[in-house]
């Protein structure tokens, strides 16, 4: 096997959530979901796992979206139950709201990401995140972490921020740390539905406030026995050697790099590609082969790898320094990043 060609699938397994937010893409108007059938569960991903393996990708991780995947923890189960019988590397993405139903398996789970947009209870309301008024403070996410790590001290812990015009102008970074996460990924929000998006001051604003991965290295954890540290190097993204065996913790994704780079299911079981403001789908995996499914949307293999290192990072950072003309200023041991070398 090859450890360094690694594969993931996103499957938006249930569009319900106990959230409203107003940017969520994941809308599909109460499509059939095949996830309340075990069998129509193990065809896509054995046809998933079929296809991949014999391409020579090492791990395939499924990672599990919605919706908000973790209400409904059964069906929740079976799903991660049959992608653990063939063997896959498991993730799930959720609002952390319940994340206690997932203790009985997390054993299985290799990473749980938690969305957060904001850690102040009426930029929360305002963006949709909130049930009955109810919102997560940071005490509540901090207990919920460390206790999924009690069960699972090998779990990788990820933030989603989507960066919209309620929260650009929140510093979250310093109490992120507290929290001592894997990694944090931050999107631009995605124009979808007829919104419009936002600024480029609105976005650049939050990379020049919150950017600062020095800080969420030095509190970054290390899974030394798990999955990830397998495949990893010892080299972190610039390709400094690291005695920590650091590794990137913040990922910056602005529209460009999301187009045409995931690999999405949606709940009916079709490949969906959000190329432009609407979806275009494939044929369903419980009838088509993944090859037949893939040729029916587009998938961009180069921009999926640039995710996944420092490229999309180092490119919104700098596109950040350069609006605010911080690249203005030539210093000598100014990297491209926009910290001061310790050197």
């Amino acid at each position: 096997m090859n450890f360094n060609k690694n594969i993931v699938i996103n499957w938006h397994i249930t569009e319900a959530c106990n959230y409203h937010c107003k940017f969520c893409f994941a809308k599909w108007n109460k499509p059939t979901e095949l996830w309340s059938d075990p069998e129509n569960v193990e065809k896509v991903i054995s046809n998933i796992c079929k296809h991949f393996r014999s391409q020579g990708y090492f791990p395939i991780r499924l990672n599990i979206v919605g919706g908000e995947p973790i209400m409904f923890p059964e069906r929740l189960w079976k799903v991660v139950e049959i992608a653990y019988k063939h063997e896959m590397e498991i993730s799930i993405i959720t609002n952390g709201s319940h994340l206690e139903n997932i203790f009985p398996f997390a054993h299985l789970i290799s990473q749980v990401g938690i969305s957060i947009d904001s850690l102040n209870h009426l930029t929360n309301v305002n963006i949709g995140r909130e049930c009955g008024g109810k919102t997560i403070s940071f005490e509540t996410l901090r207990e919920k972490i460390e206790r999924i790590r009690k069960v699972n001290p090998d779990i990788r812990i990820k933030i989603n921020t989507v960066v919209n015009r309620e929260n650009f102008n929140e510093i979250l970074v310093d109490r992120f740390a507290q929290l001592h996460i894997d990694k944090w990924k931050i999107f631009r929000q995605m124009p979808f539905n007829g919104n419009g998006g936002i600024s480029d001051y609105q976005f650049y604003a939050f990379l020049r406030n919150n950017y600062n991965e020095e800080l969420m290295q030095k509190s970054a954890p290390v899974h030394q026995d798990s999955l990830e540290a397998l495949y990893m190097t010892d080299l972190d993204y610039s390709g400094k050697k690291d005695d920590k065996t650091n590794k990137q913790v913040i990922f910056i994704e602005d529209n460009n790099a999301m187009t045409e780079s995931y690999l999405m299911i949606s709940p009916d079981g079709r490949f969906f590609q959000n190329g432009s403001e609407e979806y275009c789908y494939s044929r369903p995996l419980t009838e088509a082969s993944v090859e037949e499914a893939l040729s029916d949307i587009k998938f961009d293999s180069s921009k999926f790898e640039e995710r996944y290192n420092s490229w999309s990072t180092q490119s919104a950072v700098y596109e950040a320094n350069t609006f605010f003309h911080v690249n203005d200023y030539d210093y000598d041991d100014y990297e491209i990043f926009g910290e001061l070398s310790e050197d």
